[in-house]
């Protein structure tokens, strides 16, 4: 790109496809000049890490790059279900991230590329520590045997756990109208069902739980977060008791993960940093405001007429592109 003028690029246009086959097809035909892929959609691009020699052949260019992101599911702390401070709360939070089955969130829908999340901040950014291990790993029978300690038991012999109290107990996901989700809510379901835990699923559009979300009404949602700069603080942000409920959307509110946040956005990188940033993320560990669950790696395919193409580790994954429209259009052709 040395000598090219900026903007390099005329106009763009964006196109929204919501579901990744009918948008992985319209980039095949050539109607999209590149497409992020995974889940189901990856074996059709990539085969052990590497393009597929027919894509290879028309030119296809093949990025993959690991994303400064956190998959996670947040607990509303405000709910009458799962929320509070409580042992026998935070127990059955703890059991929720213990149940779910993240090696076949994985391979079903990222397939495989993805890894198992551990700590708030994704591998990458400067307070990552690859050595602490993720106290949430699934162990289903971990998962129950917290969940008899705690008194969450099947008292009337249905198969499903009532709360300490005897109450009837159901835990209630919201998910989107995707077949994406539609697969993650059939895992949850199993999951759930696997240590006795009664689930339903709640589907809107997103819009619509992101304003119930802000609301406070919904009991557990997933959503992921991207860091914008290797601090990551935008990550840890999601926490902090002084954040707006856009951003804490768990309404977690712990004095010591305030007090270590706030020392953490004083402090300049290095140890102490780093050491505060692992401190918020056991402590996230021990309360489960959230459930931990994956770091993605990306994989972006684009036509051979877009030049300049490489992914930015932070904010958009991507930077200059310069796409020439005679090759452009030679190639649809």
């Amino acid at each position: 790109m040395k000598g090219v003028k900026l903007p390099a690029i005329g106009r763009i246009e964006i196109q929204v496809v919501e579901e990744a086959l009918p948008e992985f097809l319209s980039f095949d035909q050539g109607n999209l000049d590149y497409v992020s892929v995974g889940g189901q959609i990856l074996p059709r691009v990539v085969d052990n890490g590497k393009l597929r020699p027919e894509l290879a052949a028309r030119g296809i260019q093949h990025t993959r790059f690991v994303v400064p992101a956190l998959i996670y599911t947040y607990f509303n702390m405000d709910d009458p279900v799962v929320g509070g401070y409580t042992p026998e709360r935070v127990a059955l939070r703890r059991a929720i991230g213990m149940g779910f089955n993240t090696p076949d969130f994985i391979r079903v829908l990222y397939g495989g590329e993805a890894q198992p999340a551990s700590q708030l901040l994704p591998p990458g950014l400067d307070g990552h520590d690859p050595k602490l291990a993720a106290k949430s790993a699934y162990d289903p029978a971990a998962a129950r045997a917290l969940l008899d300690r705690f008194g969450y038991t099947d008292r009337n012999g249905d198969g499903f756990r009532e709360a300490p109290d005897g109450k009837p107990l159901v835990l209630t996901q919201n998910s989107l109208p995707d077949s994406w989700s539609r697969e993650a809510d059939t895992l949850w379901l199993k999951s759930m069902e696997a240590i006795g835990l009664r689930m339903k699923i709640n589907t809107a559009p997103f819009a619509d739980l992101l304003k119930e979300s802000l609301a406070g009404k919904l009991q557990m949602f997933n959503l992921g977060i991207r860091a914008l700069d290797p601090s990551g603080y935008q990550i840890l942000s999601t926490l902090w008791s002084k954040s707006t409920p856009d951003t804490n959307r768990a309404r977690f509110k712990l004095a010591e993960y305030d007090a270590a946040y706030e020392k953490f956005i004083r402090t300049p990188p290095g140890a102490e940093r780093n050491a505060l940033a692992r401190r918020m993320s056991e402590l996230v560990q021990a309360y489960a405001p959230m459930t931990f669950q994956v770091y993605t790696v990306g994989n972006v395919v684009a036509h051979p007429w877009v030049k300049g193409y490489y992914p930015s580790p932070f904010g958009f994954s991507w930077k200059y592109l310069d796409i020439d429209p005679e090759r452009q259009a030679a190639a649809r052709k």
